[in-house]
């Protein structure tokens, strides 16, 4: 992987990561000095034994909301678990997230393992999609787990935990608020309280110390998300082009399109671009989908033969 895109990665996890660090002293500060010590030594070391590789499973499937695939799942995956094999795209571990998600199909967590959404196995199984399709998808994953540093991803996600359940609740937050007046403009604003905070961190009887982690934590909320984005489009774009030249540039133009719509075009043309043989990797004409209430639908005309 470039240097470039290794420096894009650190300047999203190590924010992040030094913000969860001080979140999880503001949540613990009831702790004598000695016990912030001995947690902080707890979570040094947990991290070193999740960047050696060990407890990547448990690690996986509590970061991840996961559980292990059910025999049925296995015996509905098969197909498509060998194709993957065939193509050296296939993950050392599956597992498939608790409840369905609004996120990718297929999501690389840790060294080697991925993490499925239920509507993937549940569309295999009931033929709305094929097993290209979803080898299309947890292919892509292997190939972002491949590009992109994940030897640290637990670890990272660890100190992260805490900074990352606060950003989750105040994204939530002013979702519902989001229906009030200026709702989410006012989240969109939270820059101003970060002035206002550091401001007053050093006005006569403030608080210099905690008003300049005030204002680390509203630069933390705009740096890190973005240098997330961005890490994730580079690894998207390498992660298109291996997928694209194992000879599922088909079925990963036909995906893209259905999840991002007319915003796919300059992404379709890169996978064709990179597909070893361009007609093949047009996408087949769409069948009319089965109606199913509330199902997601990924159809290609051998789905449903």
């Amino acid at each position: 992987m470039r240097t470039s895109t290794k420096l894009i990665r650190l300047f999203a996890v190590v924010p992040a990561g030094l913000a969860g660090s001080f979140v999880a002293v503001i949540g613990l500060g009831f702790l004598p000095d000695a016990g912030l010590v001995f947690a902080f030594l707890g979570t040094l070391l947990v991290s070193l034994v999740l960047a050696c590789g060990w407890l990547e499973n448990p690690a996986a499937r509590l970061f991840g909301f996961a559980r292990g695939l059910r025999p049925g799942q296995r015996s509905a995956l098969e197909p498509t678990l060998a194709l993957v094999e065939k193509l050296d795209l296939a993950p050392g571990r599956v597992l498939v997230r608790q409840t369905d998600n609004d996120g990718p199909p297929a999501t690389p967590i840790g060294r080697d393992t991925v993490i499925l959404e239920p509507w993937l196995v549940q569309g295999l199984y009931e033929r709305r999609l094929t097993a290209a399709d979803a080898a299309t998808a947890i292919g892509h994953a292997v190939a972002s787990q491949r590009v992109g540093p994940s030897r640290f991803d637990l670890a990272a996600r660890l100190w992260a935990f805490p900074w990352t359940l606060v950003f989750v609740v105040t994204r939530q937050i002013a979702r519902i608020i989001s229906w009030a007046p200026a709702g989410e403009f006012a989240w969109h604003l939270r820059i101003v309280i970060g002035v206002v905070a550091v401001y007053q961190g050093f006005q006569p009887g403030g608080n210099p110390t905690l008003g300049v982690a005030t204002g680390v934590l509203v630069a933390i909320s705009y740096v890190a998300p973005a240098a997330d984005r961005t890490w994730r489009a580079v690894v998207e774009r390498d992660a298109d082009r291996i997928v694209a030249q194992g000879g599922l540039a088909g079925s990963l133009i036909h995906f893209v399109q259905w999840r991002q719509g007319a915003n796919s075009m300059e992404r379709v043309h890169r996978i064709r671009a990179a597909a070893p043989d361009h007609p093949a990797s047009t996408p087949t004409a769409e069948a009319p989908a089965p109606e199913v209430a509330g199902a997601r639908v990924l159809t290609h005309p051998t789905a449903l033969r």
